[in-house]
């Protein structure tokens, strides 16, 4: 969750936010929360207007190793 007005964070939003949610890290404008419905952070961006929410987002590492298209020829002597 992002706080979009000027920090400090407001106690009241975030004893509402505590209560709904596990907060699991937070920065000076930033939350982040985990919570079992998805439902409950859209329901507290609503009454929370000064608050944006998005989903977390995971990306897979790409591999950096070289593939081989074809195997190597047998060496001959």
């Amino acid at each position: 969750m992002n706080f979009k007005g000027t920090p400090p964070l407001p106690a009241d939003d975030i004893r509402l936010i505590r209560a709904k949610s596990n907060v699991v890290d937070s920065s000076r404008k930033t939350l982040l929360v985990e919570v079992n419905e998805e439902e409950a952070v859209y329901e507290l961006t609503r009454r929370l207007t000064d608050w944006t929410v998005k989903k977390e987002t995971h990306y897979a590492v790409p591999t950096t190793r070289p593939k081989v298209q074809k195997p190597p020829r047998p060496y001959k002597k």
